[in-house]
């Protein structure tokens, strides 16, 4: 689709939204809120929709900043007193982590009507928080150059890949769970890296580049430098919308799923809105449009809709909640050493 139409498509979903986005509350005007996004097709997706959605339901402004989680934990804990942002989103690994330093807002459900559609697995029992979203996790390539879609994590060591692998920094999530799903698969755990980093021993002859997000992963596609990686959904339709000659394949131990949550940060002197842009997050349509092309967000709202583009890495919830998923609370006790391990080895 080109680019232009491709924007006109989302803008016209969009001013669909209506007063509805907001579940009938009603904000002053003029007000704004600092939030933070993922770099890549996260941001592109939240300026897209989100913002305007919430924009029109509140009539509030946001300065969107796109941050890693681990960096905007760090931005936070040394900034308590007067936080940098009002509404976070991190995944479910970095949250948990982030509980020891007291650093989120109880959220006010009462300014938020669209928690109702969550089903309660979504809803974080402290009530600091609202999952708002999935991502599914695969193997990425160049469909130009890769005929037969890859079948295997090992595919990524053959010999006709070498020079054309793409990893990421494992301050990301993607990296993380990547890593603990291939310990896992060799006979570790979340709590036992060793075989992800001797996987990754024998695969560095064969990386073309590291990159230090996700969004710049997909650049290194986009710029021809990179055939093949480990992925997220979103960013890879996000590329095709662009152009890219590229695919998501699972391998045949199946997808990997990540959940990602939205905050209130703690000492935010803008709480009722902060609330009304995660309630807004929350709206089916909103969660509806984030789940089409080209982004393919996996929604949480029970009212939410599977489009069909979604349907082809999972047909419903239950097919969602069936993929893979990494214990984080196993994981995260020795995550930063793992990361600060990765920076030296890998060479991020």
């Amino acid at each position: 689709m080109p680019q232009s139409l491709h924007r006109r498509t989302l803008l016209k979903g969009v001013a669909a939204l209506g007063a509805t986005s907001a579940g009938g509350i009603a904000f002053a005007q003029g007000k704004a809120i600092s939030a933070t996004t993922y770099p890549g097709a996260w941001e592109s997706a939240h300026r897209g929709i989100l913002l305007p959605a919430f924009a029109k339901a509140s009539g509030g402004s946001t300065s969107l900043v796109a941050s890693l989680a681990v960096d905007t934990v760090s931005k936070i804990v040394a900034s308590k007193a007067n936080p940098p942002f009002d509404v976070i989103i991190l995944d479910e690994g970095p949250y948990l982590n982030a509980l020891q330093h007291d650093i989120f807002e109880k959220l006010p459900v009462d300014r938020m009507p669209f928690m109702k559609d969550l089903p309660q697995k979504f809803i974080d029992p402290r009530g600091l928080g609202a999952f708002v979203s999935g991502q599914i996790i695969g193997i990425a390539y160049n469909t130009d150059k890769i005929k037969t879609p890859p079948k295997s994590w090992n595919d990524l060591l053959k010999p006709e890949f070498k020079g054309r692998v793409g990893l990421a920094g494992m301050g990301s999530t993607l990296m993380s769970a990547w890593m603990a799903e291939i310990a896992k698969l060799n006979g570790g755990s979340e709590e036992n890296l060793e075989p992800a980093f001797a996987f990754v021993k024998k695969l560095l002859p064969s990386v073309s580049a590291v990159a230090a997000n996700p969004g710049a992963l997909a650049t290194l596609f986009q710029q021809d430098q990179i055939d093949i990686s480990v992925h997220y959904n979103n960013n890879v339709g996000d590329l095709q919308a662009k152009g890219v000659p590229i695919a998501l394949t699972a391998p045949d131990t199946g997808y990997i799923h990540i959940k990602s949550t939205m905050h209130i940060v703690k000492n935010s002197k803008n709480v009722e809105l902060a609330a009304a842009y995660i309630n807004a997050a929350l709206s089916p349509e909103v969660q509806s449009k984030m789940a089409e092309a080209p982004y393919f967000v996996a929604p949480t709202s029970a009212k939410a809709v599977f489009s069909k583009g979604l349907q082809a890495y999972a047909p419903d919830m239950k097919a969602l909640e069936a993929m893979r998923s990494i214990d984080w609370a196993k994981l995260n006790p020795r995550r930063a050493e793992y990361i600060d391990r990765f920076n030296r080895e890998v060479k991020v």
